[in-house]
């Protein structure tokens, strides 16, 4: 059987830090693989930082819209450069229409284009953020060569879903998959072999997960979800699931890379 694949956490967050070594074990022995996605210079250097210790670590670099007041093109670049082979892909980048008040959308979007045009230029997949503004990061994508693009917690609409698949991109779904009627339905508007799952680890989440802080460890929920929305076993599930992330990746999961 597969290991389970969180194709979205914060790792390095300040508010996992106190059960990070507990995570650290969970996903070791519970055969975790995490996309550990950056927010900013600092914790994208943590991330690579961890996935040389811990081989199920795959190291994400990014600067968020969030942050995107902090970029250095010269910083990020050099980044890429000095450790070309450890970096997994671009992430999270993207555009957020409810931070506009904090972040300009004119700073993000130049941000974010500045960061696909090195995913672009390294063959790396890129990691999306796209709250609020789906329509706009979709059509920003469509100007480059990215074989390799991940919604990540998309909550776009079915148009903008076949767009999204119609350009190749894959789609992750998280814990809000378990309990939300919304979620569920878009999901089942994807095509299965372009589905990855994720947690968004810290986040926390509502009703069923009683607002605790999340962990890859939630994954589980999610997987079973899945199985039961598509009607297929736990087992194949794992493995689609599995396919779809190293197909993403553009290359293997464990093993020779």
């Amino acid at each position: 059987m597969s290991s389970l694949v969180d194709a979205h956490v914060h790792l390095v967050d300040d508010e996992l830090k106190p059960y990070l070594d507990w995570i650290l074990s969970s996903c070791w022995l519970g055969n975790v693989i995490v996309f550990a996605n950056g927010m900013d210079l600092s914790s994208s250097k943590l991330n690579l930082e961890f996935s040389l210790k811990h081989y199920f670590v795959k190291a994400f670099v990014g600067v968020h819209p969030w942050c995107a007041l902090s970029f250095s093109k010269i910083d990020f670049e050099n980044l890429l450069k000095e450790n070309v082979g450890h970096v997994f892909g671009i992430g999270e980048i993207g555009l957020d229409g409810k931070y506009v008040e904090i972040v300009p959308m004119n700073v993000q979007k130049k941000v974010f284009e500045e960061q696909l045009s090195l995913a672009e230029r390294y063959d790396l997949p890129v990691n999306v953020h796209s709250r609020r503004a789906q329509e706009m990061v979709i059509e920003t994508l469509s100007s480059y060569r990215l074989s390799r693009v991940l919604l990540h917690w998309f909550s776009g609409d079915e148009r903008m879903l076949k767009r999204g698949l119609d350009m190749g991109f894959f789609f992750s779904f998280g814990p809000t998959l378990v309990y939300s009627k919304s979620t569920r339905k878009l999901f089942q508007k994807c095509d299965f072999s372009r589905v990855l799952v994720e947690t968004d680890a810290p986040v926390a989440y509502g009703v069923c997960f009683e607002g605790f802080t999340s962990s890859p460890l939630l994954l589980s929920s999610i997987v079973y979800t899945v199985s039961n929305l598509f009607r297929k076993s736990l087992e194949e599930t794992l493995n689609i699931i599995w396919e779809n992330s190293q197909s993403y990746l553009g290359r293997r999961l464990l093993g020779d890379e």
